[in-house]
């Protein structure tokens, strides 16, 4: 019998899985991140808005996975909301 948690984390896994399914781009350009990262062929700088330290990479164009900007997760969500609003 499987609880609450177990049930919602699966299905998390499967919205994941059907965005990584449906965005082919988009993930290897995100596994190109890890890799280069990984390898210190890519070093993470401060957010690029206010400075903070602990940033996302973020791609304004995913057919060049090396080019990024260095966003906190609070400027990385008010980047893709206003792209949204456009």
């Amino acid at each position: 019998m499987k609880n609450g948690s177990d049930s919602a984390e699966g299905e998390a896994m499967s919205s994941q899985a059907k965005w990584n399914n449906a965005h082919p781009l988009e993930m290897l350009a995100h596994q190109y991140v890890r890799s280069a990262l990984k390898k210190g062929l890519l070093n993470k700088e401060p957010c690029e808005v206010c400075g903070a330290e602990n940033v996302d990479a973020h791609h304004d164009d995913y057919s060049r996975p090396g080019v990024v900007r260095w966003l906190c997760r609070l400027h990385h969500r008010h980047h893709h909301m206003q792209e949204k609003a456009v």
